[in-house]
Order: C-alpha cells, then sequence, then structure tokens
C-alpha cells in the first residue's frame, strides 16, 4: 500500500467521478483505475461501487475513509516536522472545537506565540471526536474538547467552566427586560444551537422533547451571527460573546426561576509528547 494510492482514494471519494479525479492529479485514468484495483487488493475488500453515472463507497470504504484522511495527515505532518529541525526548537501542536477559541483559548496562544519564537505552533480546529482521533494518533499534542474521555494515553485536565447564558440584540423589536421566566422564554423566538447533553436535557424540561425552535444550527457563531441582527434570541457560552456585552451589541437576559448548566472544557494531553519542550513551555504558562 503506498501513499499515492490513499491520496487517489481520497479524491476518488470526495468527487465520485474517475475522470475528475483523473485531472486533479494529472493523471491517466488508467493510473487511477489501477491504483485503487491495488488498494482494494492489498486491503481485501471492494472500497468502491462502480456504475455508468458515478462512483460510490461500499460499506468498507466508508469505514477505511477516515483511516486514510489520518494517514495522510500523518505524512504531511511529518514532513513539516522533518523540514522544521533546525529551524525551531520544538513544534506545538493543538486542536480545539471551533466555539472555544474566541475568548479562551485565543489570548493564549497568541501570548505562547510572542513568548516561545523558538516554538512553531500548529492549530488544528475539529469536532471533539475528531481532535481526541488526532491526539491518539499523535497527531496533536494538546486538545480542548467538550468531552471527558478516559484513556490511559491522556492526561485530562477540567480546564474551564464555561457560562452559559440567553443573549439578544437592542435591534429586537421584542426586547424584553433584563430578566425572565422560564415560561416567558417559551414565548420568545429562540434560535438554537447544540451546547452538549446537559443543556439539552435542561431545555426539553422547559420546552419538552421536540421544541419548536425558530432557528437550529450546528455552530455557534452561526446562531450569534443572527442574533447580533436582531431576528431572536439565543442560548450562547459566554466566552463565545464577550466582546459583543462589552460593546453593548448583545444584551444578556437573565432567567429568573433556574440555573442554566455550564458547558466544561476539558485540556487533553498527549501523555507520550509531555516532556517536549513545546508542551513544557505551554503548561509553564497556563500555570
Amino acid at each position: 500500500m503506498n501513499i499515492e494510492s490513499i491520496e487517489t482514494f481520497v479524491l476518488l471519494a470526495e468527487n465520485g467521478n474517475f475522470t475528475k479525479t483523473a485531472e486533479m492529479q494529472y493523471l491517466v485514468q488508467s493510473t487511477i483505475s489501477n491504483r485503487i484495483n491495488e488498494l482494494e487488493k492489498y486491503v481485501g475488500k471492494d472500497l468502491f461501487i462502480r456504475n455508468n453515472k458515478d462512483v460510490r463507497l461500499t460499506p468498507s470504504g466508508e469505514v477505511f475513509l477516515p483511516y486514510a484522511k489520518r494517514m495522510l495527515m500523518l505524512k504531511k505532518d511529518g514532513i513539516i516536522k522533518a523540514r522544521s529541525v533546525g529551524i525551531f526548537e520544538d513544534r506545538l501542536a493543538l486542536g480545539y472545537v471551533d466555539s472555544i477559541y474566541k475568548g479562551i483559548i485565543s489570548p493564549i496562544i497568541k501570548e505562547y506565540f510572542l513568548t516561545y519564537p523558538n516554538i512553531s505552533v500548529k492549530l488544528k480546529v475539529n469536532h471533539s471526536e475528531e481532535i481526541i482521533k488526532l491526539l491518539s494518533d499523535g497527531i496533536l499534542d494538546i486538545g480542548f474538547v467538550y468531552t471527558k474521555i478516559k484513556s490511559s494515553k491522556f492526561e485530562v485536565i477540567d480546564f474551564l467552566e464555561d457560562k452559559i447564558i440567553l443573549v439578544t440584540s437592542p435591534k429586537n423589536k421584542t426586547l424584553i427586560e433584563s430578566e425572565i421566566s422560564c415560561k416567558d422564554l417559551m414565548q420568545l423566538p429562540l434560535l438554537y444551537v447544540d451546547l452538549g447533553k446537559q443543556f439539552f436535557s435542561w431545555l426539553s424540561k422547559i420546552f419538552g422533547d421536540s421544541p419548536l425552535l425558530k432557528l437550529s444550527v450546528d455552530e455557534i457563531y452561526y446562531v450569534i451571527d443572527f442574533v447580533k441582527e436582531g431576528f431572536g434570541y439565543a442560548f450562547v457560552t459566554k466566552s463565545s460573546v464577550s466582546n459583543e456585552l462589552k460593546s453593548g451589541e448583545l444584551k444578556h437576559i437573565k432567567i429568573s426561576d433556574s440555573t442554566i448548566p455550564t458547558r466544561q472544557i476539558y485540556m487533553i494531553i498527549n501523555k507520550n509528547k509531555k516532556n517536549s519542550l513545546a508542551i513544557k513551555n505551554w503548561l509553564e504558562m497556563i500555570s
């Protein structure tokens, strides 16, 4: 199994077309077919379902795809690290969930960047589950996630308890007082973003298991964008809107008769790399 075949497999899986894959790799189509055939022989399973119209992954191909992507990432990571020898003393590879970056990790990374110019920094944004996989593979040194895991590979630290608050914009035509009850909350045009199981359980007790919400999105910054334009109200992490609250662009609405659960952020350290200069400097700085 060679790396070229892996690269071809990932490209073909993403676009589902042999001709397009050949064009992207500046190869003839027969070479693409040969690489996939060789890879399937090596794996011992068909990875694609081929027909006249398109190419789709088989169940085996779907299982193999995330591992193939991680192989390519390891290759790239290894090359970068090898080339950095003699230029930087070490490298710190950090992974984090997008919503953790603003207001929490961002200022720390910038301080580290200035304090240790001899250390190069790699940043990777992804979901908690993928960050944990990359830590396990050794691609990342430290990760900041919402998921607490138990593994002998990692040291898991309770890094920060982030408050969840209800906010709206002064542009909101239904702007209410600075404090409301849960009963009043049910009457608001609520914009929803996933803030974890604890928060969802709390919200479900108020709205029911299938609440009818004005908007539901996956990423916190999309819902913040809608709220800032005056489209409604949303529960967000306090750190994600710290600047907007200071400037008056958003307003904090308190819940008078219930306590909103917080969202715990965990710092996960790859134990195999804990003695590296980059990690020692990081831990010394945040302590």
